[in-house]
């Protein structure tokens, strides 16, 4: 899916069809914020669909611009947005990697259907949270939506 179509049904589903209220630029950035809060929610949970490997090839570098955190153990010391190798290079690392952010006409940045339609959700609540004061339901939607994320990537919730 397209990122402007994306828009579109969040602006269906918070009712501003005739784009009064918010801005695309806004709706933008609201979806954006959906991405960041899919990857991060993965990565925490440790789900095998944002690992990624990269090879250090100098003793210093700077962190993939994607990276959120490491896969297992490695000798290196983050500081920042630099990784410095506590041993010879090359080295190769596993780590988590946010989906990245989307763009006005580019394919959403998101792994397939299910998760656009948690991304397109979620951009929708916070959209329509934007002035709201009463969040007493955010908890029990947050819940929900992060039940849907795992199953987007077909991981079990335990609990």
């Amino acid at each position: 899916m397209i990122v402007s179509e994306a828009l579109i049904e969040i602006r269906n589903k918070i009712n501003d069809r005739d784009e009064v209220g918010l801005s695309n630029e806004e709706l933008l950035a609201y979806f954006n914020e959906a991405i960041e809060f899919i990857s991060q929610y993965l990565a925490a949970a440790n789900t095998p669909v944002l690992l990624h490997d990269t090879t250090i090839t100098t003793a210093t570098a700077t962190l993939p611009d994607n990276f959120i955190k490491l896969a297992g153990i490695f000798p290196v010391k983050i500081t920042g947005n630099t990784i410095a190798l506590l041993d010879t290079p090359p080295q190769t690392i596993r780590y988590y990697a946010g989906f990245g952010r989307a763009d006005m006409n580019e394919e959403v940045p998101l792994v397939n259907e299910a998760l656009v339609r948690v991304a397109i959700r979620l951009a929708a609540i916070y959209a329509n949270n934007q002035q709201a004061l009463d969040v007493t339901q955010d908890k029990s939607l947050l819940n929900d939506l992060q039940n849907a994320i795992m199953a987007a990537v077909g991981v079990a919730q335990g609990g």
